[in-house]
C-alpha cells in the first residue's frame, strides 16, 4: 500500500531533473530538496487515504476476514491515532522515496530495471517501517522480530509491482493518451494501471501475508492459501487500493500545488518561519503537558 501511494505521487512528478537551461543553477542538493518536498506534500494525503484503507486490506490479507468484518472492525479512535503513525512514517518513507526515484532518473535504465531496482532499495530500507506499520493497523504489539518479518516476498513483491506499474502505465498512456489531460482521465488511468499491477503481484502480496501470521497462529499453508481466500483477499485489496489511489489522483495535484505555494511563502518571508516554529513549539509543549495531566489523573484514580 505504501509503495502504490508512493508511486502515486512518482506519476505526478516524472522526473526531478530540472529543464537543461536550468541545470547548471541547481545543485545536486537543491534537486534533494526539491524531491523530499515533493514527496512531504504527498504524504499527508497518502497518510488520511492509508489510516482507514490500510487496517481493513491488512485484516482481508492476513486473518482471511471478508471485506464486511474488516470493516466492522474499523474504530474511529483506532483510525485517529493509526493516522499519527501513517503521518510520521510518510514524513520518512515519501521524501526517501522521491530522493530515490530522482537519483535513479538520472542513470540509462529502462522503465523495468528502473521499477526493479527501485522496488528492492526501497524495501530493503524502509521494510521495518512498513511492518511496524502494519502491526499498529491491526493493534497487534511491535517487537524486534517483526520488524524484517516477511523480507522477501514483500521485496519480490514491490519488484513486480514496480516492473507491472511502469510498463502498464506507459502502455496505456501510449494507446490513450488523452487520460493524462483531465481529472476523470486520471482517475481512470491509475485505477486501470493500480488494478493490473496488484493483480499480477498478487501472489507475492498473498505469501507475505502468511509469513505476517504470528507462528503461533498461522493458519496451515492448505488453509491460508484456499482458491475462495486468495481470490477475496485480492480482489478486495485490488479494488480499495485503485480507488484510494484513483481518487488520490484528484486530490494529490492540487494539495502539492498549495503545499508548494506554502513553501515558497515561507522562504520569502523568514518572519513567517519564525512564527510558525513558535507556533509548533507552543503546540508541542501543550500536548505534552497535556500528557502528563492525563498520566497523573490515571495515577490517581488507580490509586482510589
Amino acid at each position: 500500500l505504501k509503495l502504490q501511494f508512493l508511486y502515486l505521487i512518482a506519476s505526478f512528478f516524472p522526473s526531478t531533473h530540472p529543464p537543461d537551461n536550468m541545470a547548471s543553477s541547481l545543485t545536486f542538493a537543491d534537486r534533494v530538496v526539491g524531491a523530499a518536498t515533493q514527496g512531504a506534500a504527498g504524504a499527508v494525503v497518502a497518510a488520511t487515504l492509508s489510516s482507514v484503507t490500510e487496517p481493513v486490506v491488512n485484516r482481508v490479507l492476513v486473518n482471511r476476514m471478508t471485506l464486511t468484518e474488516a470493516v466492522a472492525c474499523l474504530d474511529i479512535d483506532a483510525v485517529q491515532k493509526f493516522f499519527h503513525t501513517t503521518m510520521a512514517t510518510n514524513f520518512i518513507k515519501f521524501p526517501f522515496f522521491e530522493v530515490v526515484n530522482m537519483m535513479l532518473s538520472g542513470v540509462a535504465l529502462s522503465g523495468s530495471i528502473r521499477g526493479a531496482v527501485l522496488g528492492a532499495v526501497f524495501t530493503t530500507l524502509t521494510l521495518p517501517i512498513t511492518n511496524y506499520r502494519y502491526c499498529k493497523s491491526v493493534g497487534i504489539p511491535v517487537d524486534f522480530g517483526a520488524l524484517y518479518k516477511a523480507y522477501l516476498p514483500t521485496v519480490l513483491r514491490d519488484i513486480v509491482y514496480g516492473i507491472c506499474r511502469n510498463n502498464v502505465h506507459t502502455a496505456l498512456v501510449a494507446r490513450y493518451p488523452h487520460l493524462t489531460k483531465s481529472a476523470g482521465g486520471r482517475f481512470t488511468l491509475m485505477f486501470l494501471v493500480v488494478m493490473a499491477s496488484c493483480l499480477i503481484s498478487a501472489p507475492g502480496n498473498e505469501v507475505r501475508g502468511y509469513f505476517l501470521q504470528p507462528k503461533d497462529k498461522r493458519l496451515p499453508v492448505a488453509e491460508f492459501f484456499k482458491p475462495e481466500r486468495f481470490v477475496r483477499s485480492t480482489t478486495v485489496g485490488a479494488l480499495i487500493m485503485s480507488t484510494a489511489l484513483g481518487c488520490g489522483t484528484l486530490i494529490t495535484g492540487p494539495a502539492t500545488q498549495k503545499f508548494n505555494q506554502f513553501t515558497s511563502y515561507l522562504a520569502a518571508n523568514p518572519l513567517a518561519k519564525i512564527i510558525l516554529a513558535v507556533f509548533f513549539l507552543q503546540e508541542w509543549r501543550a500536548a505534552k503537558r497535556n500528557a502528563e495531566l492525563v498520566a497523573a489523573t490515571k495515577k490517581v484514580e488507580k490509586k482510589d
